[in-house]
């Protein structure tokens, strides 16, 4: 299964369009076709900032179902990669975690792109790959259509 840890600029931005790629990678880790993984103080960090900027009652129970299943890290090792000590954070939970993503929209650490294996990604592209990956990849299944594969398998 995929390892990702969510930076808190992806929640944020998730809230605002339920079709965004941010609010579709959280639906998958509330499925659970995807492990995500932070660590105590980000989680507080984020339900705190949330709960502030999210007025919707349905919208913030998800949220709340998101981050009740996170999987906790404990960051063991500090890093001093970005000037940043929040993007470090970030960098060290998903260092912990062995994760397969970061998945952030921070220009300093999308710079990176890599990081001891930890891939760093937008949204788009962590979607992409991972619709790709799934088999659900909704241009495939539409040039399919397209085609002549009524049932988008050609």
């Amino acid at each position: 299964m995929i390892r990702v840890v969510l930076d808190t600029n992806v929640l944020i931005t998730a809230f605002k369009d339920e079709y965004s790629y941010q609010k579709q990678i959280i639906d998958e880790a509330i499925k659970g076709n995807i492990q995500a993984f932070a660590n105590n103080q980000t989680l507080r960090e984020n339900s705190f900032i949330l709960k502030k900027l999210i007025h919707d009652t349905e919208y913030q129970k998800e949220l709340d179902r998101f981050l009740r299943q996170v999987n906790i890290v404990q960051n063991k090792r500090k890093v001093h990669i970005v000037s940043d000590p929040e993007d470090n954070k970030i960098l060290e939970s998903a260092l912990e975690a062995k994760a397969d993503y970061l998945i952030t929209e921070d220009k300093a650490l999308l710079e990176l792109k890599k990081v001891s294996g930890v891939k760093i990604v937008e949204p788009a592209d962590f979607w992409v790959g991972y619709q790709e990956s799934t088999g659900n990849d909704p241009w495939k299944k539409w040039v399919s259509f397209v085609a002549g594969d009524r049932n988008g398998k050609n």
